[in-house]
């Protein structure tokens, strides 16, 4: 599960490219997009439209669902025959906090992710603070970022002293939404600057979950 009570840090571009990894590494994959904006299911239909020309490219399934119906959208995805499932949900969690709590509660590991900015930083802090009270298992990830600014450091940082950390941080890189605005991820790239990156990502969370 991608979380964070912030629009705009990465929960949707987090989702298709660890999606697009798990299916490159054989899983059979399914994404399910809680956020009423529908910007994963979007990039799906994209996908999906792709794929009519170019077969070879991996299908990655995607369902939208409402929060408040939080339980029946995990039963389907349950029977879905899924190796691996991801929810992307929305931002202001503090609309239905009771919702996203609970489904908090139902994935096996949940990523936060963070751009190196206070602003960031002042919202991700109290939501991972919450998810560690609720006994969800969690980790910080670093979007956007840029290891030779100071700000970085400062960030990752006080990031480190609230909970664990990805190990690997998605740069600012232009061809990340360059890809997902065809309806790839940069897995699917052939000359990919930040493939190793998400690929890493990937392996992190495959052995958090005991993939």
């Amino acid at each position: 599960m991608v979380s964070s009570p912030k629009g705009g840090v990465g929960k949707s571009t987090l989702c298709r490219n660890l999606l697009v990894c798990a299916a490159h590494s054989g899983k059979r994959v399914l994404g399910v997009d809680f956020d009423a904006q529908g910007t994963l299911a979007t990039w799906a239909r994209r996908r999906e439209t792709l794929r009519a020309a170019i077969p070879d490219c991996l299908p990655v399934p995607v369902q939208q669902a409402e929060l408040a119906d939080w339980r029946a959208a995990l039963e389907k995805a349950r029977s879905s025959g899924a190796d691996v499932v991801f929810f992307d949900t929305p931002p202001s969690v503090e609309v239905n906090i009771s919702a996203i709590l609970s489904l908090s509660a139902e994935a096996d590991f949940l990523l936060v992710p963070c751009q190196p900015s206070q602003d960031d930083l002042d919202s991700a802090t109290p939501w991972m603070t919450r998810l560690s009270s609720a006994g969800v298992r969690a980790a910080f990830v670093l979007n956007k970022a840029n290891r030779r600014t100071r700000s970085f450091g400062v960030i990752r940082t006080r990031l480190l002293s609230l909970g664990h950390v990805c190990p690997v941080e998605i740069p600012a890189l232009e061809e990340i939404a360059e890809a997902s605005g065809k309806g790839l991820g940069v897995m699917d790239l052939s000359r990919s600057q930040s493939a190793e990156v998400f690929e890493g990502m990937w392996s992190y969370v495959a052995r958090e979950v005991q993939l």
